[in-house]
């Protein structure tokens, strides 16, 4: 009997042991689970979009039988010549051969062996890498979606193959054509087929040539980006009248253009012009506009009317000639302006800024400026950068954060800035290369005398971390001076990632070699003093002490 129920014991342990070993067995295949396959095709192919080295892109097609079918299913196309202009290039490529003679095309055939291999070895491999990959891949899609070629050397040489290259791309019904083409003093002449495709809704080019007679019929045309091209008023004419769909039109330092007017677009949703040549002026009708960036040159006397653009919500000005009654003017169209930023525009000297939309105002580097005075209820972020405080007036009562960054500044004038904060419920980040001083309670504030410094004023306890975290990257500085309470969730950041370091190296860098600023802190001094003014926000001192093996601080601007 003894014996029988023993036995009955040892089976029921034995069963409940199986159990366990089933339940970790199948916890330990959970957490090996390759959930990356499982997400949807196409976010797979957004995760292929990101690895820009072709190795890379290539490799992930022998994970699984999954990830070839979503290599072969891939209809994005980036063919870049910078991946073959690096050190070694020719030996990381050296696996590059032709591919047989009946899959190789006639351009192939033709031009390669010319070219001379020993002469070119670079230019023969990326000719071979973006043969290869078209031969092998291109016949069992039905289109494209993406098809970026950005050649920096020798385009004269590779002229006829790019010719080929995009004729094959348009022929698949290419979507997005991303051309870019590097030469000194000329232009690469795209083929005219581009002009008439059905399909493109995206073209960016840059150093290619358009002509004044180009027939272009790009009806489904939504995105059209011109950059260091030379062009003139008929050829933007041309796609203004040819492309009714343009929702977002570019021209980015392009010769040649002295009248810019563009009309007749009605989906125009945002436009840029970056000045290269002398502009005159720049005309826009387009009701729906809502972004307008202009960046001019040093020179420009460019007259913008923008009166027919009363939706525009962002506004972008680099204008080194806009007076203030120009400014004024402008600006009085747009009773919609949710974000306005302005870049040394360095003939401002006193404007008034009144809106009850504005949510966003940058004034950088607007050096002449001498009175400012600002009527926005509903201001959320304002951001200065000069060396005077230039503000009469600032009604902005939801403001949450105020960045400024000062070269050289009278103390008083600062301090009774951000006292006009006091109460409010903002927090001061204050630092220098050298310092950083961070003050949860405003009142009593007392500046010292300081050169450089950048200075920000915000509401929320998770941007002054982000803040300090960013700081100790860049500079690595020798003291860290806080003015918080005692429990303060600041003081809980400090005391996780500075005091508890320990002896042991992070490991949050493991897999960078670029580490962050934990791995090169050797040490931190406390010190803890109170404040009379303000007996529950005592001051904190921290003296950080750096690894010799530290790289550099980063040499950029506070």
């Amino acid at each position: 009997m003894k014996k029988r129920k023993q036995k009955g014991r040892t089976q029921r342990k034995n069963r409940k042991k199986g159990k366990m070993m089933e339940i970790t067995n199948t916890d330990e295949r959970a957490v090996n689970a390759d959930r990356i396959s499982e997400l949807p095709e196409h976010i797979l192919h957004h995760i292929l979009c990101l690895l820009r080295w072709p190795a890379d892109l290539a490799r992930t097609s022998i994970l699984s039988k999954k990830w070839k079918v979503i290599w072969e299913s891939f209809t994005s196309f980036d063919f870049d010549q910078r991946h073959f202009q690096c050190v070694n290039a020719a030996d990381k490529w050296d696996h590059l051969q032709p591919l047989p003679v009946e899959k190789q095309s006639s351009i192939f055939k033709q031009a390669f062996e010319p070219l001379g291999f020993v002469e070119l070895p670079l230019i023969h491999k990326f000719i071979l890498f973006v043969e290869n990959t078209l031969g092998t891949r291109l016949d069992q899609l039905p289109s494209i979606q993406k098809f970026r070629l950005h050649v920096f050397f020798s385009v004269h040489l590779l002229a006829p193959f790019m010719n080929h290259w995009i004729s094959v791309a348009t022929d698949k019904n290419v979507n997005e054509l991303d051309i870019h083409a590097k030469m000194d003093g000329k232009f690469y002449a795209l083929p005219e087929l581009v002009f008439a495709s059905r399909t493109i809704t995206s073209l960016k080019l840059y150093g290619c040539e358009v002509g004044d007679y180009t027939a272009i019929k790009l009806q489904n045309l939504r995105e059209l980006s011109m950059k260091a091209m030379r062009i003139n008023e008929n050829i933007v004419h041309n796609f203004v009248q040819a492309c009714p769909l343009i929702e977002d039109m570019r021209l980015i330092n392009c010769y040649g253009l002295k009248f810019l007017h563009v009309s007749s677009l009605p989906k125009l949703n945002k436009f840029e012009v970056h000045e290269r040549s002398s502009l005159r002026s720049v005309k826009l009708e387009a009701p729906n506009l809502e972004t307008f960036w202009f960046h001019g040159k040093k020179s420009s006397r460019c007259k913008l009317i923008l009166a027919e653009c009363g939706n525009l919500k962002n506004l972008t000005l680099k204008h080194s000639h806009m007076a203030d009654k120009s400014f004024h003017e402008l600006i009085s169209h747009f009773p919609l302006l949710e974000k306005l930023f302005l870049l040394e525009c360095r003939t401002l000297h006193r404007i008034t800024i009144l809106s009850d939309k504005l949510k966003t105002l940058s004034l950088v580097r607007c050096h002449k400026l001498k009175e400012v005075n600002i009527d926005a209820p509903n201001l959320l972020s304002f951001e200065y950068t000069g060396a005077e405080l230039p503000f009469s007036s600032m009604n902005a009562s939801r403001l949450q954060e105020v960045k400024l960054h000062l070269k050289s500044q009278k103390q008083k004038s600062v301090q009774k800035f951000i006292e006009g904060f006091d109460g409010k419920g903002f927090k001061l980040f204050l630092a220098s290369k050298q310092g950083v001083n961070i003050y949860e309670e405003l009142r009593g504030l007392h500046l010292s005398y300081f050169g450089a410094y950048k200075i920000q004023l915000t509401k929320s306890a998770r941007m002054v971390e982000n803040l300090l975290n960013s700081h100790l990257r860049d500079f690595h500085p020798k003291t860290l001076i806080l003015k918080t309470s005692l429990t303060s969730d600041l003081l809980v950041f400090i005391q996780e990632k500075i005091l508890n370091k320990g002896k042991t190296p992070p490991s949050c860098c493991k897999y960078y070699s670029k580490k962050c600023w934990r791995h090169y802190l050797e040490g931190a001094k406390m010190s803890l003093f109170p404040d009379a003014s303000s007996a529950e926000y005592p001051n904190t001192i921290l003296e950080l002490k750096w690894s010799e093996a530290a790289p550099l601080p980063e040499d950029v601007e506070i």
